[in-house]
C-alpha cells in the first residue's frame, strides 16, 4: 500500500480540510466510486466546491477517477479512494506548525469518531432489549458463572461496535506483529461485498511511560 506522509504545510491543509474530510469519510462509508453530483448532494454543497474538493485531494494522491458513465448525453466522473495509508510520521523537515496542525487535526477526528460512536450507543440503547447479555459483557464473566443457554444467545446475537480498553505487555517484535496484523486484516476489507456493511475504526496504542 502506498504510504502518504503529511509533511509540510501544504499537504496538512489539503488533507486537514473539515470538508475535504466529510467527503473522505462519506465515501470510506459508501464504498463505492461516486460523482462529484453524487457527493455535492449528500454533503450539501454545490457540484462545482465538491469537484473543487476532488481535485485537491487528487493531486495528493488520495483519490483517483474510477470510472466514467454517459447519463442524459452528459459524461459523468465517478471518483473513487485511493488504496492509501495516511501517515503523520514526525521528521528533521517538520517546524512547529506542521506538528500544531497534525495535533489539531488528530483531536478533530478522534472527537468525531467518538461521537459517532455515542450516537450509535444511545441508538443502541434506546431500540434494544437493555437486559440481553452482549458479547462485550460476556468478556467479564468468569466462565464457570457463563451457562450454556447465554452463550447461545450471544452467539446468535447481532455483534454491536464497542470500546475495548487494555494494558498488553509486548516486545518490540509483539507490537510490530499486532500493528501489521490488523493493518493487514482492515486492508482486506476495504472493499465493499455483499452481506457487509461499514464499520468505523478508531485504534489507538502507544507504549506506557512507567515513571
Amino acid at each position: 500500500m502506498k504510504e502518504i506522509i503529511l509533511d509540510t504545510p501544504e499537504k496538512n491543509k489539503i488533507y486537514m480540510n473539515p470538508q475535504r474530510q466529510r467527503l473522505i469519510r462519506l465515501m470510506q462509508v459508501s464504498g463505492e466510486a461516486m460523482t462529484p453530483k453524487q457527493l455535492s448532494n449528500e454533503l450539501g454543497i454545490s457540484p462545482s466546491a465538491a469537484t473543487a474538493h476532488i481535485k485537491k485531494l487528487e493531486t495528493l494522491g488520495v483519490l483517483r477517477l474510477d470510472h466514467t458513465k454517459k447519463i442524459n448525453g452528459i459524461t459523468a466522473k465517478y471518483y473513487a479512494l485511493e488504496d492509501v495509508n495516511i501517515s503523520l510520521k514526525a521528521n528533521e523537515q517538520q517546524n512547529d506548525s506542521v506538528v500544531n496542525e497534525q495535533e489539531v487535526f488528530l483531536n478533530y477526528m478522534m472527537n468525531e469518531n467518538w461521537q459517532g460512536f455515542l450516537e450509535y450507543k444511545k441508538g443502541i440503547w434506546a431500540g434494544e432489549d437493555k437486559s440481553r447479555v452482549g458479547a462485550a459483557e460476556l468478556t467479564t464473566v468468569h466462565p464457570t458463572e457463563v451457562s450454556e443457554d447465554v452463550i447461545s444467545s450471544v452467539h446468535s446475537a447481532p455483534v454491536t461496535g464497542d470500546v475495548i480498553s487494555s494494558v498488553a505487555f509486548l516486545t518490540d517484535e509483539d507490537a510490530a506483529e499486532l500493528k501489521n496484523y490488523i493493518i493487514d486484516f482492515l486492508e482486506a476489507h476495504t472493499d465493499k461485498q455483499p452481506n457487509t456493511k461499514p464499520w468505523s475504526t478508531t485504534l489507538l496504542a502507544y507504549p506506557v511511560d512507567k515513571k
